[in-house]
């Protein structure tokens, strides 16, 4: 029993050298930051709030700007916000794919939409109804 406890003994001393090298301080650290903040709940920023700060950084480039500094600062401050507005639209204008769109159900059943009860639109059943 002691020899095989010595050799498997041996045979980790052996493997030692074989170990990876330490990491450096930074990677370390970066690691360590990365497990701790994975549990973390992340803030989700809508489009809509992107549009919203748009138009207030324009109106505060506007309405502030001379008390920003100098012309180019507010012009820069100004462009910033009109690109971070234009691009905010755009965003929202790009269409949904098709898996993302949730299915209709009633009462927990899912509803077929592409079935009507009749042919005709509901104002001529009305208009020919005698």
């Amino acid at each position: 029993m002691s020899s095989k406890l010595e050799r498997d003994i041996e045979e980790v001393l052996a493997k030692i050298d074989r170990f990876p090298p330490r990491r450096s301080l930074p990677s370390r650290i970066r690691r360590r930051l990365a497990s701790v903040t994975v549990g973390l709940p992340r803030p989700r920023v809508s489009v809509g709030q992107v549009l919203l700060l748009g138009i207030a950084l324009i109106v505060i480039a506007y309405v502030f700007g001379d008390s920003l500094g100098g012309a180019s600062l507010v012009r820069l401050f100004i462009i910033t916000a009109v690109l971070l507005f234009v691009g905010a639209f755009i965003f929202s204008l790009r269409r949904q794919s098709a898996s993302r769109i949730p299915e209709k159900r009633w009462r927990g059943q899912p509803m077929d939409l592409s079935q009507q009860g009749g042919s005709d639109p509901w104002w001529k059943r009305w208009r020919f109804r005698r």
